[in-house]
Parts: structure tokens; C-alpha cells; sequence
């Protein structure tokens, strides 16, 4: 019953909150250009310079710098600045954490058709963050942002659907949402295409299979496929039983 309980523990489905981050660090001749754009009152170079901060890209992190430019770029209609800020409160960053003003800014950039936006709204009615819950309002921001090729919604529309939030439970509807998501990358929809193999929910258990899915998640760095990996090799089902 321990070793049942610590699996379910490792491997519960994710869902994603998508936001806008540098894949890597910029050029310094991008940072430079950002500057100068910022300082002229560009609001794409606003909203840049922004994310510098806020990730601490070739500068010290600062949320407060960083709310600043946003605030700027958010002011001249920059969908991508309102959806940070947005963030920026639903996660505490610089802010006291306020679901209501990250809801706030989040139907602001939704408003300018921010995909990313779109699925934070879902996200917070699907966790009943700041409102009540509502897997069918959930759903609803999930699929307008799919409908732009959001792929955490995608991800997010899987886990509905595992979990029967709402809808049937139905694992095989969830594998394609995954399959979606995880086609452009996304690390929590491989995290979860294994969990599924992981299990055999609607699936045959397949240990290599889930390994193979869980390696992928854990080499963009997520730290539940790691896990799973050490407790796959630990007891000895990473491929070579099944």
C-alpha cells in the first residue's frame, strides 16, 4: 500500500499555466535594440525589457522594474505585458498574491486575443483560484486558446479529461489532448502521456514507454519526470520487465 501510494504520489497528472518566458538568454544586440525601443516608448520593447527583469536575463531580477515596463507596455494595449502582470499577481512575484487582479489583467489581455491569457482564465476556474470553480467555464478559455494553437491548453484540456472534471472520464480523449500538447514540445503533456503508460490508464502498462516519455519532460527539467525516472529505475521497471 506504501509503494501504491508513493506512484500515485510521483506521477499525478499536471497542468500547465503556459506563460511567455526567453527560451535562452537574448543577444546582447537584441538587450541593446529592447533599450532603445523601451526608451523611445515601444511597447513591444517595453514589454521586453520587462521579461528582462522579471527572469533576470543579463540584469539582477526585479519585480518591481519589472512591473514598471509592463505597466508601460500594458497601457499601450500589449496583450503579452497585461497577461505578465496578470501572472505576476496570481504567483506573488513583487506583489501581495491577489487572484482577483490576476483575473483582472488576465480578461484585459484575453480582451486583445492573448491565448495566454485565455488559458489562465481556465486555469484559475479550473483550480477555483479567485472564483468558484467551474470545469465548463474552464473549458470554454481552454478551447478558445486552443483554437490559436495554445498548447498548455491543450495539456490542461487532457487533464479534464483524465480526471473527469466535469466531462466523463475518458483516458483515451485525455492521450489525444496530451499527444497534442506534447507535439509542440510541451514537457507536462510528456509528463503525462507517461503517467498514463505509467499506470495503464487506457492504455496497456508500458514501463519502457512511460521511461520514454518521462525522459523527454525530465530534459526540458522537470522535476516530477525526474522523479519518476528514479522510482521506475529503483524498482527496476525502467525497460527491462514489464
Amino acid at each position: 500500500m506504501i509503494g501504491l501510494l508513493a506512484a500515485l504520489l510521483v506521477a499525478a497528472p499536471k497542468t500547465a499555466d503556459g506563460v511567455v518566458v526567453f527560451p535562452k538568454d537574448p543577444a546582447p544586440e537584441d538587450v541593446a535594440q529592447w533599450k532603445l525601443d523601451a526608451a523611445r516608448g515601444d511597447a513591444d520593447g517595453q514589454y521586453n525589457v520587462a521579461m528582462l527583469y522579471c527572469h533576470g536575463h543579463g540584469v539582477a531580477r526585479d519585480y518591481a522594474e519589472a512591473m514598471r515596463w509592463l505597466k508601460l507596455s500594458a497601457a499601450k494595449g500589449n496583450g503579452n505585458a497585461q497577461c505578465l502582470i496578470g501572472y505576476m499577481y496570481r504567483q506573488g512575484w513583487g506583489v501581495t498574491r491577489d487572484y482577483a487582479e490576476a483575473m483582472k489583467w488576465y480578461r484585459l489581455s484575453a480582451g486583445n486575443g492573448n491565448d495566454y491569457a485565455q488559458n489562465l482564465i481556465g486555469y484559475l476556474y479550473q483550480h477555483g483560484w479567485g472564483v468558484s470553480r467551474d470545469y465548463a467555464e474552464a473549458m470554454k478559455w481552454y478551447r478558445l486558446a486552443v483554437a490559436k494553437g495554445n498548447d498548455a491548453a491543450e495539456d490542461n484540456i487532457g487533464v479534464i479529461y483524465e480526471h473527469g472534471q466535469g466531462v466523463t472520464r475518458d483516458y483515451a480523449e485525455a492521450m489525444k489532448w496530451y499527444r497534442l500538447a506534447a507535439a509542440k514540445g510541451n514537457e507536462e503533456a510528456e509528463l503525462n502521456i507517461g503517467h498514463l503508460y505509467h499506470h495503464g490508464l487506457g492504455v496497456t502498462r508500458d514501463y519502457a514507454e512511460a521511461m520514454k516519455w518521462y525522459r523527454l519532460a525530465a530534459a526540458k527539467g522537470n522535476e516530477e519526470a525526474k522523479n519518476n525516472i528514479r522510482y521506475l529505475k529503483k524498482h527496476d521497471r525502467g525497460g527491462s520487465r514489464q
